[in-house]
């Protein structure tokens, strides 16, 4: 099919497409078509384009996505290193839920500074310095 048929089939754009073409995402085959060069493109595309969205989804991005698709599709990646991958990529989401659960907590600090008309910049300069180093230390290396 060509690149207008399965942006409508995917739901995506026609730009969409030839960036994750671009990035290796997708299979493509060049026709000749009179002076024209077009590029066709297999049902699979459907499934990976789905499987992208899911990832992205899930925060990983194209880059990685790309590094892995093919291994997947071709069997390559074996369950135990399907789930390593899943695994990391939970840590990296419980890591930022910490650092914007610390985000938050500093905020509820300043509104009732601020709400109670104190100004007691020290104060909130400390707090934030014991919540960013609360931050760092949850950071991944």
């Amino acid at each position: 099919m060509l690149i207008g048929e399965l942006a409508k089939q995917s739901n995506t754009t026609k730009d969409t497409i030839r960036h994750y073409d671009e990035l290796g995402l997708l299979i493509s085959s060049q026709r000749q078509a009179g002076s024209r060069l077009y590029k066709e493109y297999s049902t699979e595309n459907l499934e990976r384009i789905e499987m992208i969205r899911l990832a992205k989804f899930m925060g990983f991005t194209l880059g990685e996505v790309a590094q892995q698709i093919e291994a997947y599709y071709a069997g390559d990646i074996s369950t135990d290193q399907q789930v390593a991958m899943l695994q990391a990529r939970m840590e990296d989401v419980q890591s930022k839920i910490d650092n914007l659960q610390t985000v938050k907590e500093f905020l509820n600090y300043k509104i009732q500074y601020v709400s109670n008309g104190q100004t007691d910049d020290e104060q909130c300069l400390h707090m934030q310095n014991q919540l960013q180093h609360q931050a760092f230390k949850a950071e991944p290396a």
